[in-house]
């Protein structure tokens, strides 16, 4: 019997060799899919792990320097009270371990509790010594614990520190969970096309390679894509583009997936610059908020023309003194309000107002309309006479009808000075002026004003 090879067993033989040949390739791609997969666990972890801590940092840093530049005046005044307030505002705030306010010694004034257990105990735990001893905003890390503490200055004199202990638990879970759900999808996903590739293989060596190129395709990009998504957003960029987030798989729901936690991370970002511009009591820009305007205004050059009017409550201690602090924090807020309400009220005006501390409120003034005939300190003296008349009438603050009056120091850029720190002592120095000429008034500054001081 004469054996024929033929047409048929040489097609089975082919598609025997080519099933054979594409099983050792498809284990090879399938080993090369394997340490992609561990590749891109691994860069999505540390983009992960290096955006949350960076966030974190942001956070602790925003947090210890508004705090600290918040407890300047209380702890000047050694008012407890309001460092306890100021204290507790803070521990709160999510993953904050506890809060320790510190004099220039390195003693404990205020630790968050009633009853300030620890008061007056010298800080010993091992990052107090490069504490005490730093001039600047420091961040340390011991354990799963993020220190982040600032110094408390009042010109160059330093009154102590503030201390804010974050805790990495949550950011370490947060990162473990978004890297195992990652592993899983992966592979989810993999098992999946496995086992179609296995399928396909079985039909035609051609379907199997064309599987593969789709795995790359489906796969393999739209990771790649999220990698460097994160990139951009660990960058700080939040306005990144990710293609597919319309898919129905488990790739698309893990496109929308990173696509709401960048909106939550973006978010968050925008509370917390907002919380750090911002005045906690009267909802007015603070005085950081206040001195980067100001320093950006002066940087225009001499050509740039605005107006500050620093202002302050008449015999605002006392009456304070008499009624109590939280009766005065109504004072104040009812205070920039009606501040506020003039200065929205003059249409040839561009001001922002801001809280700078205590009763003391400044404003940033400047020309609305550059083509009026009006000069500016024509606009300026309308915009005083108004606040002068809105705050001679009386007003209700918790039922109770009061009058508070305020004086007024204005100064002009780039005429009375060129420098942010001589804008503010020029317009001081009016203020004080208008102090001494009787209160509930206004002064611009003048040179003779600083000879008499």
């Amino acid at each position: 019997m004469n054996f024929r090879f033929g047409l048929q067993a040489r097609f089975l033989a082919l598609v025997s060799v080519a099933l054979l040949t594409s099983a050792i390739v498809l284990g090879i791609l399938l080993h090369r899919q394997w340490e992609l997969r561990s590749s891109i666990l691994e860069l999505s972890s540390e983009s992960t792990r290096t955006l949350v801590q960076d966030r974190l940092q942001l956070q602790a840093q925003a947090v210890a320097a508004n705090t600290a530049e918040a407890l300047v005046n209380p702890i000047y005044n050694f008012d407890l009270e309001i460092v306890g307030r100021i204290v507790g505002d803070v521990l709160v705030q999510p993953d904050v371990k506890y809060v320790t306010v510190y004099d220039s010694d390195g003693s404990v004034m205020h630790d968050g509790t009633e009853e300030i257990a620890s008061y007056g105990q010298q800080m010993t735990d091992p990052l107090a010594t490069v504490i005490i001893a730093s001039d600047s905003l420091l961040l340390q890390h011991e354990g799963d614990i993020l220190d982040a503490s600032a110094p408390i200055r009042i010109g160059d004199q330093r009154l102590g520190g503030v201390r804010i202990g974050y805790s990495l638990e949550s950011a370490r879970r947060h990162e473990a969970q978004a890297n195992k759900e990652l592993g899983e999808r992966l592979t989810d996903i993999g098992r999946r096309y496995f086992i179609g590739a296995i399928f396909l293989l079985l039909l035609a060596l051609a379907l199997g390679i064309a599987i593969s190129m789709i795995m790359q395709r489906v796969l393999i990009r739209p990771i790649r894509g999220l990698v460097q998504a994160a990139r951009e957003i660990e960058s700080g960029n939040f306005n990144v583009e990710l293609p597919g987030r319309h898919r129905r798989d488990e790739v698309g729901e893990l496109i929308q997936s990173f696509e709401r936690m960048t909106e939550g991370i973006s978010r968050r970002d925008r509370d917390i610059r907002r919380i750090a511009d911002t005045d906690s009591l009267t909802g007015l820009s603070n005085s950081r908020a206040f001195r980067a305007s100001l320093e950006e205004h002066v940087q225009r050059g001499p050509s740039h023309e605005f107006a500050v009017m620093l202002a302050d409550i008449d015999n605002f201690k006392p009456f304070n003194d008499t009624h109590g602090h939280d009766f005065g924090d109504q004072v104040l807020c009812r205070f920039a309000e009606r501040l506020r309400n003039v200065v929205n009220a003059h249409e040839g005006i561009e001001a922002v107002p801001a809280r700078l501390g205590g009763d003391e409120f400044v404003l940033l003034a400047s020309r609305a309309d550059a083509e009026g005939n009006a000069s500016l300190r024509e606009l300026i003296t309308r915009l005083a006479e108004s606040l002068i008349e809105e705050f001679a009438e009386s007003t209700s603050v918790k039922g109770r009808e009061l009058t508070f009056g305020s004086s007024f120091g204005i100064t002009l850029f780039p005429d009375d000075a060129r420098t942010a720190s001589g804008l503010m002592k020029t317009c001081d120095v009016a203020l004080y002026a208008a102090k001494r000429a009787g209160k509930n008034r206004y002064r611009f500054f003048t040179h003779e004003m600083r000879s008499n001081n």
